[in-house]
């Protein structure tokens, strides 16, 4: 017991540890799924983001060349490709899953090359069904985009 020069006692009584204890407890119940809804939405909001970009640089790719390419050409091609390799926010960089799918024939179709392709083609993300559900009136085609095939006359 710590007991001051006046007689009264220092420190605090186990009731008051109890209630701060409480109301930090509450305030992490309200507050640790707020956070966790909050990343999923801004990563929602990230990947189809990323998907507009690589679109527009699948467009003007295909209109100085005249053929779609693959992601990894992009990134070299120079200077309507990408500054960088582009993933999903969702997992690691590092993480091969997380790469964003460039497809003909639709989403689970044939891989474009980085030899190209003039028919239509498809941009997905791998984790479009984690993503649905988290925006409002969201669904899982939210996270594709399709690009008309390139023909003669109608270069995008």
């Amino acid at each position: 017991m710590n007991v001051n020069r006046t007689g009264v006692r220092n420190g605090f009584s186990l009731v008051e540890l109890l209630a701060v204890v409480l109301i930090l407890a509450v305030l992490a119940a309200v507050a640790v799924p707020l956070y966790l809804n909050t990343r999923k939405t801004s990563a929602a909001r990230a990947c189809k983001a990323n998907i507009n970009a690589i679109a527009s640089a699948e467009a003007a790719y295909a209109l100085r060349n005249g053929k779609y390419v693959d992601i990894g050409t992009l990134v070299t091609a120079s200077p309507e490709g990408l500054s960088s390799s582009v993933s999903c926010p969702l997992v690691a960089s590092s993480d091969t899953s997380g790469v964003y799918q460039v497809t003909t024939g639709g989403v689970g179709g044939t891989a474009v090359t980085s030899a190209g392709t003039t028919l239509a083609v498809t941009i997905a993300c791998q984790h479009a069904t984690d993503h649905a559900g988290v925006l409002s009136g969201s669904q899982t085609t939210d996270w594709q985009r399709g690009m008309s095939a390139i023909g003669a006359d109608n270069q995008p």
